[in-house]
């Protein structure tokens, strides 16, 4: 296996003092397949201050393949969840970056990964995707090139 250098760059002030929520917190939450713990994650959200609770991009990412893959939710019905959790008002996590990943989800035939790589180039945070994926490249909105 080949080393990996630094690949991402988080702020240090991105996460500071703001506890994060797990997939496994917010998926009780939304199925409720465990209603004590629905209720315990429910009181957790009502007693939070606005923005004090933290999921991270790949938290919502491993979201959306539970949903999928574990509970069998539609597609169009986990791009509803995660778009109403997002605007929560409590949650903070990249709000806009989010949303437009779910836009090109919801737009195309691809993997939330891919929607979401390309919402980084469409943001601007990234220029273009490497990738050999051709269902990726189809993506209008994306620049895909190969290596």
């Amino acid at each position: 296996m080949r080393p990996i250098g630094p690949c991402c760059h988080i702020s240090k002030n991105s996460m500071v003092n703001k506890p994060l929520l797990d997939t496994n917190l917010i998926i009780r939450f939304l199925v409720n397949d465990l209603p004590e713990q629905a209720n315990q994650v429910e009181q957790l959200l009502k007693g939070a201050g606005v923005g004090t609770l933290e999921i991270p991009d790949l938290v919502i990412a491993e979201i959306v393949y539970v949903l999928l893959s574990y509970y069998e939710v539609e597609k169009i019905a986990v791009i509803e969840k995660i778009g109403l959790l997002i605007e929560f008002e409590k949650i903070k996590c990249h709000k806009k970056l989010i949303k437009t990943t779910l836009e090109i989800y919801k737009e195309n035939p691809v993997s939330f990964v891919d929607a979401y790589l390309t919402a980084l180039v469409v943001e601007g945070k990234n220029s273009l995707i490497y990738s050999f994926d051709k269902d990726l490249a189809k993506i209008k909105q994306g620049k895909v090139k190969t290596p």
